[in-house]
């Protein structure tokens, strides 16, 4: 059964349909709108341009020229999918509970998570994984460019984080009207922010990981006012307890999807990832009803990767349920899917380590993952030694030389203001490369070679 009355959230804060509008204020919904308002936070995601560079950023296979690979847009699609039928079912058995606002209905969780999902990628730099590794290596590797900043300023750039990133983007960067980012939902936000802490508090230090950038903490305290967040230290906040819904579809679909493209790509056999996901199934709710789907050994891949998914989201939603206390406490550290905690766990450890035995070590996808840390460490280097130059003489620019005038060209709508610090400078360089597509950072790459301003030697 649900308590309600010893949680330390409750829902009729944290399911808030307040948006952020420019100025920093926080609007209830204007009631003149019929759409739905996660379905209006769904929408703005999609039509971004955030959203839609995604197509062209690397999931796990850099540049395939098989189109049936996924990349980061067709992954998060497919997280968005699963993350809306699990939230359903949870959002069914808070309202049986009578946990819900009463004139919330089930299917609105569903749709809140779906959105967070689309959103859950976007901050992504190009290469993913290794583009973050390369960022935070360029950073770590030329302390010079940190001098005067705070310690908490410095774990930023060189902890740079995707999800951080991905915060900057939805609550600035890409702007709906005049301010405010896409301006969403507080809920939406919420649900988004799947490490609430700065790099330099204490837990971020200890996982490595953050989920906002110093730049972005007094909104992520704005919104942990509307959700009625628990603060749990110096720049740390209790989780959205809908938050472990958006991990847990995503660890379902790594888990799953990046066999399924392996296979695609012929680094893995059909019987070794067909055995995987049977055991999968096997461990399922509905297994009965997938009983001649195991005996063939013909079936079609995707077929038994349904009935797979299936069996996760019950495990994830019943590993919820079992926990639902200490989740709206801000207590619960683990994921839903922890392979040391849930019964399918052991089978996700063992794809997983599939995965990165036999998908991650092969040697196309090494050549491009090579990559990264030179490319950006060489366009870095050019982008930062530009905007230093410019804040050095200040003025419009016309007194640096041609190579920092290029680099300051380059920013765009990122080229930093007279007034800005180090810190905000060195942020909007970081804008700039991490909205790039894989393609387009090797066009900049490439650029900057016939320009003579960027080696292609690796030594």
């Amino acid at each position: 059964m649900v308590d309600r009355a010893t949680a330390m959230m409750h829902w009729e804060a944290l399911l808030s349909s307040t948006r952020m509008d420019h100025g920093d204020r926080w609007t209830p919904p204007d009631p003149g709108y019929s759409r739905d308002q996660w379905q209006r936070d769904q929408d703005r995601i999609i039509f971004s341009g955030a959203f839609r560079r995604l197509a062209i950023k690397t999931q796990v296979h850099p540049l395939s020229d098989n189109d049936h690979v996924h990349t980061r847009l067709s992954h998060s699609l497919e997280v968005a999918s699963v993350g809306r039928s699990l939230a359903t079912k949870i959002g069914a058995w808070l309202e049986l509970n009578g946990a819900l606002p009463p004139e919330m209905p089930a299917s609105a969780l569903g749709a809140l998570v779906q959105a967070a999902c689309l959103a859950h990628d976007i901050g992504n730099p190009p290469f993913g994984h290794a583009g973050e590794r390369a960022i935070r290596t360029y950073f770590r590797e030329h302390p010079e460019w940190l001098s005067g900043l705070s310690v908490g300023e410095r774990a930023d750039l060189t902890g740079f984080e995707g999800n951080a990133q991905g915060f900057r983007v939805l609550t600035k960067l890409e702007r709906h009207w005049f301010d405010g980012g896409m301006r969403l939902t507080a809920a939406t936000l919420g649900t988004f922010v799947k490490y609430p802490f700065a790099a330099a508090s204490e837990i971020g230090q200890g996982k490595g990981k953050h989920g906002i950038n110093c730049a972005e903490l007094p909104v992520m305290q704005e919104l942990a006012d509307q959700l009625q967040l628990a603060a749990l230290g110096h720049e740390v906040w209790a989780r959205h307890p809908l938050v472990f819904l958006v991990e847990a579809a995503d660890d379902i679909c790594y888990a799953l999807i990046d066999l399924e493209d392996a296979v695609e790509l012929g680094h893995l056999t059909y019987d070794e990832v067909a055995d995987l996901m049977r055991e999968l199934v096997e461990r399922g709710a509905r297994s009965a009803l997938y009983e001649q789907l195991l005996d063939d050994r013909t079936v079609r891949l995707e077929l038994l990767r349904s009935a797979a998914i299936d069996a996760l989201v019950h495990e994830a939603e019943a590993r919820f349920k079992t926990h639902y206390t200490a989740i709206m406490n801000g207590e619960f550290q683990e994921d839903l899917l922890d392979w040391r905690r849930a019964s399918a766990g052991e089978v996700i450890a063992h794809a997983k380590a599939l995965a990165r035995e036999h998908v991650y070590v092969d040697q196309t996808k090494q050549s491009y993952e090579g990559q990264p840390a030179h490319l950006l460490n060489g366009v870095l280097a050019h982008l930062v030694e530009g905007a230093e130059a410019l804040a050095a003489v200040g003025g419009d620019g016309t007194s640096i030389d041609s190579k920092a005038r290029d680099a300051v060209a380059r920013l765009g709508k990122y080229r930093p203001n007279a007034n800005d610090s180090r810190y905000a400078r060195l942020l909007k360089i970081t804008d700039y490369v991490s909205a790039m597509t894989d393609r387009y950072l090797i066009r900049v790459v490439d650029d900057l070679t016939r320009l003579r301003y960027f080696s292609s030697s690796t030594d």
